[in-house]
């Protein structure tokens, strides 16, 4: 059994987070504010602390610097939390975006209470900043804040209650379980979007890249969509061998994910999805391609706009998911195209460099 020390300022996160630390097998000490966090980890020094970052009385990232300061708490590993990404945030241990899954906090627990923070990396440089764009970024990180952990505590209430419902096996209570966790994601990814949006205009959105096998990556994504929507034939070709590529794996399923789902909407009654990886001079390419009802010529060029929305999509989506997956493809110094016709479908590409 462990101490694992949490710092949240909001009263449900912090019991749901208790609640699942503690059915864990852990012992859990709460804490409102980081001031009352490091009297906390002062008194009983934890095994772990798990700290959200906008909070009163110390931000989580001050409570960090403080507890690395410390002799005896220095090596005390550090999950932070938060709807933003705060500068510096590669100083924890480890780091998870609000909202938070359920098996991916359990999960991230397990890891951080095996890892020792001498394996973190250095603490990145300090860069110059313009007062103005701090104002801004700080008003983001406090709109992300303020909507992202109501979401989140309702999402994780959501899963504990399918969690329970599992073992009573009442099929209606978890079919309205279910529809709450889809439109709590779907608000989650509206919020996102906005806060991307924003932050795309500043010249602000950072992408985090690192060596990786993409075909076995597209594999993952791929096989989650297959889950997720099991009426849906996804073919996945050109992904049997290794391939390396330096990108961000989170961001880059953000692209997929947007332009799978868009695929499963407007592929019509086929129901049949195809990715395919294939190569091109210096370039990895992804196509998704669906037999759907398609988009019209005069369409096509305008669709990575912002809050575009195309014709006869039924005024679904809000029109940003295309623009800031345009927007990604080229902060990894790729692009993202499309081709459609109207009633024969469309195949969008992602263009991605192949490591020299």
């Amino acid at each position: 059994m462990s101490l694992v020390l949490i710092a949240e300022d909001e009263d449900a996160m912090l019991d749901i987070f208790a609640q699942i630390v503690e059915d864990m097998g852990h012992r859990a000490l709460r804490a409102h504010n980081g001031e009352e966090a490091l009297l906390l980890a002062r008194t009983q020094p934890p095994d772990l602390v798990v700290s959200d970052h906008m909070m009163p009385r110390r931000t989580g990232m001050e409570l960090l610097r403080e507890l690395r300061a410390d002799p005896v708490l220095r090596e005390v590993p550090f999950l932070l939390l938060s709807a933003a990404r705060p500068p510096g945030l590669e100083e924890a241990t480890a780091f998870l975006a609000k909202p938070v899954d359920l098996d991916t906090f359990e999960t991230a627990v397990r890891q951080v209470l095996r890892v020792r923070p001498a394996d973190v990396e250095p603490e990145a440089k300090a860069r110059a900043v313009n007062p103005d764009s701090v104002l801004r970024e700080e008003m983001l990180n406090w709109v992300a804040h303020e909507i992202k952990t109501p979401l989140s505590s309702a999402r994780l209430n959501a899963q504990m209650l399918l969690r329970k419902q599992s073992a009573r096996a009442d099929p209606e209570e978890r079919r309205h379980a279910e529809v709450i966790l889809r439109q709590l994601d779907r608000m989650n990814g509206l919020v996102t979007s906005i806060l991307d949006a924003a932050r795309l205009s500043d010249g602000k959105l950072m992408i985090h890249q690192e060596n990786g096998d993409f075909a076995s990556f597209l594999q993952g994504v791929v096989q989650e969509w297959r889950e997720l929507q099991p009426q849906v034939d996804f073919s996945l070709v050109g992904a049997e061998q290794p391939l390396r590529l330096s990108f961000d794996a989170e961001r880059v399923r953000n692209i997929l994910n947007n332009l799978l789902s868009n695929a499963v909407k407007y592929g019509g009654e086929r129901k049949h999805v195809e990715v395919a990886l294939a190569l091109s001079p210096g370039l990895v390419v992804v196509h998704v391609r669906d037999w759907g009802q398609g988009i019209a010529a005069s369409e096509v060029p305008n669709i990575f706009e912002r809050f575009h929305r195309a014709e006869g999509s039924g005024g679904s989506g809000h029109g940003l998911g295309l623009y800031i997956a345009s927007a990604i493809a080229r902060l990894h110094g790729g692009s993202l195209s499309a081709k459609s016709s109207l009633g024969e479908g469309s195949t969008f590409s992602l263009r991605l460099p192949l490591l020299r």
